[in-house]
């Protein structure tokens, strides 16, 4: 059956206020939850745990989760994870108040949701098709992401501004409710069918964990994809410091308050947003990926004087200026070497490789933030966050600065043709 446009347009609106208001209501709850572990454990891992468990739990699931998907129908799956996400949250709101370990209660939580949440973006980035027509897959996909951009704006001062209205259970409840709504709105979403579902076999299996290798085995042959893999397991480890450890620093260690936490960390998606409009109006880079090595010289350069910020004797109104300015310049300096390495790799894998491809980039280089969100919630409970930003800082630049040197030894980076900003 042939989707209309009038069809696609009220899907479009079903389908993007679904997910906006879902995002909305994820992104707080993290937030809220990240502020009542600090508090109550004052742990520095306390904003980490997500990025602890989301993608172990992605990378565990990547093999079922598509088997699953391409097997049963696509609504039942929403609804159902939605389903059980909300089950969780209901289950945890009731336990909170009397455990005596909450991160373990929370650990718990997000494994849970990590599971739903998956099976939930899977299921949806596959229904694309079955819910609008071919002209609309764009308008679609564009409305989505200029919403994540503005949620991630609001959503830490959202957060903030509940959880010192409410509490953090009051501020559970009323996102369980947002999240009822979601569920609410997703029922009554139409999935146009456009094929019949086929059952896999033991075979179809073993083809997508061939595929997985094949990714593999084309980063290793290919001598600028295999270095910036490299460089973003490493940038990605280095760079969980600034995840993990600037709320802890925030908080704990400068006692600025939740809301001041709250007005920084939306100040690196203003940097993003920023980021990407400008991108959308240059011209194209020349030398892409030697543009993002210099790039990541700025950003090396940024978190050690984020390690002198918090050395310094600013304090007050002083400091919170000077975090903002550099959230949002390094949110800035962040959009200009994801974005453009993002379409760098559409335009130089070959199509028939660019799935397999890409699927095994991000994976590992999700895999190097477990790992570094671990270490550095170690590093910022023992140390002073001074000296680990500072440390962190420079190690990057040292990093950078002998990739460009072996880049100019040999050629392999800076010979690569330009691509669309």
């Amino acid at each position: 059956m042939e989707i209309t446009n009038r069809q696609s347009v009220i899907q479009i609106f079903r389908a993007a206020s679904s997910d906006i208001l879902s995002t909305l209501s994820g992104n707080t709850f993290s937030f809220s939850l990240g502020l009542m572990l600090l508090h109550r454990t004052h742990s520095a891992i306390s904003f980490g745990l997500g990025a602890i468990i989301y993608p172990l739990i992605g990378l565990l699931l990547v093999v079922p989760v598509g088997n699953l998907v391409d097997t049963y129908h696509h609504k039942k799956l929403i609804l159902t994870s939605k389903g059980v996400g909300i089950l969780a949250l209901v289950v945890y709101a009731f336990l909170v108040p009397y455990v005596r370990f909450p991160m373990v209660l929370a650990i718990g939580l997000l494994i849970v949701q990590a599971c739903c949440d998956k099976v939930t973006n899977t299921t949806y980035t596959a229904s694309i098709h079955e819910l609008v027509n071919d002209k609309h897959v764009k308008t679609l996909a564009t409305i989505e992401q200029a919403a994540t951009a503005a949620i991630q704006l609001i959503s830490p001062v959202l957060a903030a501004a509940l959880y010192a209205w409410l509490g953090f259970e009051g501020t559970v409840r009323i996102l369980i409710g947002a999240e009822i709504l979601v569920w609410l709105i997703s029922a009554s979403m139409h999935f146009y069918p456009v094929a019949v579902k086929v059952e896999e076999t033991p075979e179809a299996t073993t083809n997508q964990w061939r595929k997985f290798r094949l990714g593999l085995v084309y980063i290793k042959d290919h001598l600028a994809l295999r270095a910036l893999v490299v460089m973003g397991v490493v940038l990605n480890f280095l760079f969980s410091a600034v995840d993990v450890g600037l709320p802890y620093a925030v908080v704990q260690e400068r006692h600025m308050g939740n809301a001041r936490l709250s007005l920084i960390m939306s100040s690196f998606a203003a940097g993003l947003l920023v980021g990407n409009l400008l991108l959308s109006v240059l011209p194209s880079f020349k030398r892409v990926l030697l543009v993002i090595l210099r790039l990541c010289l700025a950003l090396g350069a940024g978190i050690g004087l984020l390690g002198i910020v918090f050395l310094s004797t600013l304090n007050g109104q002083q400091l919170l200026i000077g975090l903002l300015v550099w959230g949002f310049t390094i949110g800035t300096v962040l959009a200009f070497i994801n974005t453009p390495l993002s379409v760098y790799l559409q335009m130089t894998v070959p199509t028939e490789l660019l799935g397999r491809v890409g699927s095994t980039f991000s994976t590992l280089l999700q895999l190097a933030v477990p790992l570094g969100t671990l270490v550095y919630g170690f590093c910022f409970q023992h140390l002073t966050a001074g000296w680990v930003y500072l440390i962190t800082g420079i190690g990057i630049l040292l990093y950078t600065s002998w990739q460009l040197v072996v880049d100019g030894r040999n050629g392999s980076i800076s010979s690569q043709n330009s691509t669309e900003s």
